[in-house]
């Protein structure tokens, strides 16, 4: 069923379940075509540990005149949920998830092939081991990490953007968290920033710091300030 995106992947799996079951979201489980089987929120949880462990290992190794809160800026850079769901319509995840008629309708978004993209990470660590993990990921991992680099485009988002918004508006930006999702382990926050009364950028994250890293980022976007 499968073996065209085990092709993409460059993957093949030993356990066809696994890979079924990263692919299945939580929608397709609450509608009765899903009944009696697994999403892939615990797969999401495993890849997503898994996607931390490689990326500082790599980042570790190959950046070493990078200090220990640089190295954090850029993996955070590296694992935000944009990314990861480039990576997902790189290998064109969308169209073999298996989703709800809601979730289909709207075409999942970025959080969703997110979500999707570290259940794969999760699957293809259970079923081949750290190593072809490591594989798959890292050449996907290595030329933006390089070009974050080289371009230092690792500074903080949030002091960038106080700092442009103090000096071009005359506001300090403010941050409110819009909606938290999901249970105690896997929770995703929403946060909005704003200058004034205005909201001018959003942003996910499993946690409200990286929340708020990311609405930042998303400000100095839409200002056009980078």
């Amino acid at each position: 069923m499968y073996e065209q995106l085990e092709e993409i992947l460059k993957v093949h799996f030993q356990d066809k379940k696994l890979l079924s079951m990263a692919l299945t979201h939580r929608s397709f489980i609450y509608e009765s075509a899903g009944e009696g089987q697994s999403s892939n929120e615990r797969l999401e949880f495993l890849g997503d540990s898994v996607l931390a462990l490689i990326s500082a290992d790599f980042l570790y190794r190959t950046f070493p005149h990078l200090t220990e809160g640089e190295l954090t800026d850029v993996r955070a850079i590296l694992v935000r949920t944009e990314t990861l769901a480039m990576f997902a319509r790189e290998i064109n995840l969308g169209q073999f998830l298996r989703m709800g008629k809601g979730e289909q309708h709207s075409g999942g978004g970025q959080r969703v092939l997110a979500s999707a993209f570290e259940a794969i990470l999760g699957a293809i660590y259970l079923d081949q081991g750290l190593s072809t993990t490591q594989q798959f990921l890292i050449p996907r991992l290595e030329p933006i990490a390089h070009n974050i680099v080289s371009k230092r485009l690792f500074k903080d988002n949030k002091s960038l953007f106080q700092e442009l918004a103090q000096a071009r508006e005359g506001i300090t930006p403010s941050y409110r968290i819009a909606s938290q999702e999901g249970p105690s382990h896997n929770r995703e926050f929403t946060v909005e920033v704003l200058l004034g009364d205005t909201v001018v950028g959003q942003g996910h994250g499993r946690n409200k710091q990286a929340a708020e890293q990311e609405a930042a980022y998303s400000a100095l976007v839409s200002r056009g300030w980078i």
